[in-house]
């Protein structure tokens, strides 16, 4: 699934493309993508729009509207963004193509899990709960080890599934959590409330620099994730323990163990991490 850092790498590719850009058509290649309003309705309310910025939040891709109207897309596992000229058919696997004037702006999603909202000023759609009810990103300079510890301390559940709890941290999931895990020294089975301040304070370093490293590698490519341009992210090649279980851990030699938490495969070494 994109992460935050594979999401802010598409944002900050489409922000010069396409912005100033005016919509002028919209052509809907499966309509169970359009999550809100209805598909017929979703078109007209777009078309004709100016696209005044790309922006992001957490997982969200968002474009900013004439009206106060916006596009939430929810990638999901396998959602992606392309830009090609109007005269060259859709992906494969296109599901909804925005027509801005010399080009199109494909949403590509080959397991049709991913979705597109269209939010007017006051409107809260109640299939979009999640988007409302975020919590702070690593990245965020409200993301301190005081706010994570408030958002942790007497919980008995295991800190890997904290961590991919989007009102606690939002924008994470299973790579970098894993991946800040590792860094910070953190067994993922071991339960919150044992987790002392110390701890605390290197995973809240650990999340913000492993988001922010994914960020400035354009993101990691383990599966469907592919930059704007087709071409992969380059943070797959500094992976320490997720994709790499049964294989040497990069610090201390110990295989990489793999176990399942809350139905996610969870990555880690039985020797660094207690």
């Amino acid at each position: 699934m994109p992460e935050l850092p594979e999401v802010e790498t598409i944002a900050r590719e489409l922000r010069p493309k396409i912005r100033g850009r005016t919509i002028t058509d919209c052509v809907i290649l499966r309509p169970d993508v359009i999550a809100h309003p209805k598909p017929a309705q979703f078109c007209k309310a777009i078309v004709g729009e100016k696209i005044l910025d790309v922006s992001r939040r957490a997982k969200y891709l968002i474009l900013e509207l004439g009206h106060e109207k916006r596009l939430v897309f929810h990638l999901r596992l396998s959602g992606t963004m392309a830009i090609i000229p109007t005269h060259l058919e859709p992906h494969k696997f296109s599901r909804l193509a925005l027509v801005l004037n010399d080009c199109q702006l494909l949403f590509n999603e080959p397991r049709v899990l991913g979705r597109v909202y269209l939010i007017k000023a006051k409107d809260t759609p109640p299939n979009l709960k999640g988007f409302y009810n975020l919590g702070c990103e690593p990245v965020s300079d409200d993301f301190t080890p005081d706010y994570l510890k408030a958002k942790i301390k007497n919980r008995k559940a295991r800190i890997k599934s904290l961590l991919l709890d989007q009102n606690i941290c939002a924008g994470m999931g299973n790579i970098y959590s894993d991946e800040a895990l590792f860094r910070a020294g953190i067994r993922p089975l071991r339960r919150a409330n044992r987790i002392t301040n110390r701890e605390i304070e290197k995973l809240t370093k650990a999340l913000r620099d492993v988001i922010t490293e994914g960020i400035l590698n354009f993101g990691t490519s383990v599966s469907d994730y592919t930059r704007t341009d087709g071409k992969d992210g380059n943070f797959q090649n500094f992976l320490c323990v997720y994709g790499r279980e049964g294989e040497p851990c990069r610090k201390c030699g110990t295989m990489i163990a793999l176990k399942k938490i809350g139905n996610r495969g969870t990555r880690y070494c039985p020797k660094c991490q207690h």
